[in-house]
């Protein structure tokens, strides 16, 4: 009797055979470990493809935050007004004080994904031509993935007819209710001072303390240009925090800047961690700051953004950064995070997604500044 079930039991496994969803299973959980496996490498070549947020993150301007419904800032606005000198049994101020608030931002969320069909499956047949066919699409997503992450960051979108342009966060493609962090322009705004404009909840038109520096240049020669960029600088560093420690400006405003340096003191930065963090060895030196340019840089002046193909690139910008005032926020259960591959109803593949989910945040606009509508015709 017990040799008779064995045999039953041997034909029946040789007509069933493995369970077909088990080995689809296996071979998606390869593709997902494996896509899982390269998100450390992917993050890190997003975020330092991002010359910005590289440089928040090498001075420890970046954190994660268990989700919530915004981002929170905490931030001083006024002083203490209770210091005072006294001596033995004088008197103490001990009068409450107000001067703090909270500025909140809205979170962001990016994603990209990663499409397999069957076809393709089949025409990469065995394990590993279909993992070097993984990895050619996670790279291809990583470069896309990077080239949109500086768009948001960098460039934004201008708002044409603002008078000197103002800058938002870029919306969906498909989803055109969802909008991108905010862009540098955004939160160094080239009309600060005169734009009613809420920011982090926080209207800098109404609130003083609440506006970053803003020079519109008027420099004709390379001595004035000099002049106008120590002018911003020193605006920047005023109180305590420091100085702004990055510049980042158009090609056009390095090129020139670049041209107003005598040869004795043209100089590039050539510290190892600067250009390692920067991504090249283009950084000039600007006081104690390292100055770098950005293709996608906009030009408010002139409506020009190179994303968006707007405008004409008639003058140059560069925006002075002080990593102190700023922050690169992620949700901790979202930081370029993949998702298992799963096949659609209606096609013949498999789709994961990268994810991302946070936001750029400001404490302090004071310490920041721009210098805009810089002429590009200075020769001497």
């Amino acid at each position: 009797m017990f040799k008779f079930f064995k045999s039953l039991w041997a034909v029946l496994s040789n007509e069933c055979g493995q369970i077909p969803s088990s080995v689809t299973d296996s071979y998606d959980a390869l593709l997902t470990t494996t896509l899982r496996n390269y998100s450390t490498k992917l993050k890190d070549n997003v975020t330092r493809g991002n010359k910005f947020v590289a440089w928040l993150e090498s001075k420890g301007r970046t954190r994660k935050v268990g989700g919530g419904h915004q981002v929170a800032e905490p931030l001083m606005h006024a002083q203490n007004g209770t210091a005072d000198i006294y001596s033995g049994y004088g008197l103490l101020d001990t009068t409450p004080q107000d001067g703090i608030t909270t500025a909140f931002f809205d979170w962001a969320q990016s994603a990209v994904s990663i499409t397999i069909a069957r076809k393709e499956e089949r025409q990469n047949s065995g394990k590993a031509k279909i993992l070097d066919l993984l990895q050619a699409k996670t790279m291809q997503a990583e470069v896309s993935l990077k080239e949109q992450f500086n768009n948001n960051i960098v460039a934004g979108r201008i708002l044409v007819g603002s008078g000197q342009e103002r800058i938002l966060p870029r919306v969906g493609r498909l989803d055109s209710g969802a909008t991108g962090p905010l862009p540098l322009g955004a939160i160094i705004d080239v009309s600060a001072a005169t734009r009613s404009v809420t920011l982090g909840n926080i209207n800098g038109f109404t609130y003083s303390f609440w506006r970053n520096q803003a020079t519109a240049s008027s420099a004709t020669t390379f001595v004035g240009l000099k002049n106008e960029m120590n002018q911003v600088y020193n605006n920047c560093t005023k109180g305590v925090a420091g100085a702004p420690d990055l510049l980042l400006g158009t090609q056009a405003a390095w090129e020139t800047y670049w041209l107003s340096l005598q040869n004795n003191e043209r100089y590039i930065i050539n510290e190892k961690k600067t250009v390692d963090i920067l991504g090249g060895s283009d950084a000039l030196a600007f006081r104690s700051s390292a100055f770098v340019w950005d293709e996608v840089v906009p030009d408010p002046d002139t409506s020009f953004n190179p994303v968006d193909s707007i405008g004409t690139d008639t003058n140059a910008t560069i925006y002075f950064i002080n990593s102190q005032a700023m922050s690169f926020v992620t949700d901790s259960e979202t930081d370029f995070i993949t998702t298992d591959f799963v096949r659609p109803e209606n096609q013949d593949a498999k789709v994961a997604q990268i994810l991302w989910m946070g936001a750029v945040t400001v404490n302090n606009r004071r310490k920041l500044g721009v210098l805009s509508s810089i002429v590009k015709t200075i020769v001497s």
